[in-house]
């Protein structure tokens, strides 16, 4: 009997294109494994000449920000599927579409809905919503709680000051809501969507951060991620990644506390530097941490659209177009995210960029 061989490929990596202030600012932090009430969220964050403002009853944790990753993925994908169908703005006449709309901005008092830029919508099923953010089951109970979560996200207010212009305007960070098809439906904050479609955006990789154990691991992971593009290098303090995580604004935190903060950053950074395209090295107060490609001897991870090398496959030049175009066409660029801000682009004059214009970072 002829043993078949078999070839392993490795999954491709699941690259969510994440608008830098999101990664950046306070907006997630660790929650209290008690079951505690959680603080309020106030956080504000500037970038060039952009003030943001996040504000909520309820702070947001590691499964928000997962949950919001996913949604991330969700609508990069539709959208360049369908772009048309998965584009939303004031002119939207559809039942679905005016309604995600309109909580987008149910906080815009002072600028008009009509002058808002235009942004992205998806729609998906609760399972596949609970696949995408690594739950294995899709019962009851996981559905409440990612219902809880995405609730959460849309009680965000972002608050947005030009300080050039002194002009301020609001939109929601997400708006949802399940339609008559049963299916859950969200339109996401403009600046959200921009980072989808052109530069200016950091790379978060799912499939890396659904591998790390704990809630702390995945914050850290997040945060390197967007200040770290590919074969980039970085020191950064202990303490310092404490006191991002744990802001200390309620006075003196008590010593038992506070080591075992530092504790769990530190199992943080080696959980992160066991991951392939991750290298940290720990010292005393600091650590070294770089990003590259897949360590020495790993399978390189395949591209959506690839396809497995075998002796039977044609040469490029007689390959079907197809198959020739499809990687290209598909593949989320390796490289860091551009070097133009992505707002820069946007403004209550200019559409959101389609693919073919300054929809990537080939530039």
């Amino acid at each position: 009997m002829r043993r078949l061989s078999t070839t392993t490929v490795m999954a491709a990596p699941r690259v969510v294109r994440l608008a830098q202030p999101f990664g950046l600012c306070q907006l997630f932090r660790p929650l209290a494994k008690d079951g505690a009430d959680r603080p309020t969220l106030n956080e504000q964050y500037e970038y060039g000449e952009v003030s943001l403002r996040f504000s909520a009853r309820e702070a947001l944790g590691a499964p928000e920000q997962t949950l919001l990753l996913a949604l991330l993925e969700l609508a990069h994908e539709q959208h360049r599927r369908r772009p048309t169908e998965h584009t939303l703005d004031e002119t939207d006449r559809s039942e679905v579409g005016a309604q995600l709309w309109s909580g987008l901005h149910v906080a815009s008092a002072a600028t008009p809905v009509a002058v808002a830029p235009g942004t992205l919508k998806l729609h998906c099923s609760w399972s596949e919503l609970h696949r995408r953010c690594g739950s294995k089951s899709v019962g009851g109970p996981v559905t409440e709680s990612r219902r809880r979560s995405l609730m959460r996200l849309c009680e965000v207010t972002v608050w947005e000051r030009l300080e050039s212009t002194g002009k301020m305007r609001a939109c929601q960070l997400v708006s949802w809501l399940v339609g008559d098809d049963q299916r859950v439906h969200v339109a996401l904050n403009h600046r959200l969507a921009a980072a989808l479609l052109a530069p200016g955006y950091a790379q978060v990789l799912l499939s890396e951060r659904l591998r790390l154990p704990s809630q702390t691991a995945m914050l850290v992971h997040a945060f390197l991620s967007t200040c770290l593009g590919i074969g980039k290098e970085m020191s950064i303090g202990h303490e310092t990644l404490v006191e991002r995580l744990w802001p200390s604004v309620e006075g003196k935190v008590p010593a038992g506390t506070r080591r075992r903060r530092l504790s769990d950053v530190r199992a943080a950074l080696r959980a992160i530097g066991r991951l392939e395209r991750w290298t940290v090295e720990l010292g005393s107060a600091v650590a070294t941490v770089s990003r590259g490609l897949p360590k020495h001897g790993a399978a390189a991870p395949m591209q959506e659209g690839a396809t497995v090398p075998n002796s039977k496959q044609r040469p490029a030049k007689e390959q079907p177009v197809r198959v020739m175009t499809r990687p290209r066409h598909f593949a989320v660029q390796d490289a860091s995210y551009g070097e133009q801000p992505f707002w820069k682009k946007l403004s209550a004059h200019n559409d959101l960029p389609r693919n073919d214009e300054d929809g990537t970072t080939s530039k």
